[in-house]
């Protein structure tokens, strides 16, 4: 049967959001057996590329082959508390087989959080965890197109230049620091220019503003963390940028057209 045939492509072994508030080590003790993606999301880790230990960062994925070592370290950064989240997914199939040998495959790669690649991850994710047997052919397609949208990123980096440096590095800087209490002067010295032409520039490269920018990231992480973290709903903003919660479920309902409560019961 056609169904069959497509569900035989890929194999979702394991696929989540992980938060990490305490340190943390991962190793494999000989080697991998399936693929593993891995994108940070939050916060810092170090994980093994190239034979040598990395620092990691939002925005980083890393991709695994089978054979591959594999090692995660997570503690304090700097003078920082001990903070990482992050996109998983261990997979495996002929399909996968076949797109991974397509070309050489980077360990690391830069991706933004707000890429459609990284919707298709959270659709997965869902689909994964949905009470009872996930359906096998949709996880297929999903990550089938997560894999497509992952070449199509890399195609897009090699025609970069197009974007502007500075307008690169603001954007950056934003999904890195999102949480914390940035301004627009903090974001324009991280590209050495002035507020006013700080603008400019990435509204002009991204068709929004420094501050809808921001304000979108930060959505975005309180819903991951609605969907898959205990913290209750103060908790939640705080820890995503928003310092008053009646801000908060304002922009939160204005943008999603629901309450954050009904949201989080909605994908429970």
């Amino acid at each position: 049967m056609e169904t069959s045939r497509q569900s035989q492509g890929t194999h979702v072994i394991g696929v989540g959001y992980a938060e990490h508030e305490v340190p943390y080590r991962h190793k494999e003790r000989d080697v991998l057996d399936c693929y593993l993606f891995r994108l940070q999301t939050d916060g810092h880790a170090r994980a093994l590329v190239d034979n040598q230990m990395m620092h990691v960062k939002a925005g980083d994925l890393l991709m695994f082959g089978p054979g591959q070592a594999y090692e995660l370290q997570i503690d304090r950064f700097q003078e920082d508390a001990v903070h990482s989240t992050d996109l998983f997914l261990l997979c495996q199939g002929p399909w996968l087989d076949d797109w991974w040998n397509k070309r050489r495959r980077p360990t690391h790669a830069r991706l933004s959080l707000h890429e459609h690649c990284v919707h298709l991850w959270r659709q997965l994710i869902e689909e994964h965890r949905r009470p009872g047997v996930p359906n096998a052919e949709l996880c297929d397609y999903l990550l089938r197109a997560l894999c497509l949208t992952i070449d199509r990123h890399a195609h897009d980096a090699e025609r970069h230049t197009t974007v502007p440096l500075a307008a690169d590095r603001m954007r950056w800087f934003i999904e890195r620091h999102a949480p914390d209490d940035i301004t627009l002067k903090d974001v324009a010295d991280e590209a050495g220019l002035s507020i006013s032409r700080a603008v400019h520039i990435f509204k002009e490269t991204y068709q929004q503003t420094i501050v809808q920018y921001l304000l979108e990231v930060r959505l975005q992480m309180a819903c991951d963390r609605m969907r898959f973290s205990t913290f209750n709903l103060e908790q939640i903003a705080d820890s995503c940028g928003f310092r008053s919660y009646s801000y908060f479920y304002r922009v939160f309902r204005s943008r999603y057209g629901i309450s954050p409560r009904a949201f989080r019961q909605r994908a429970q």
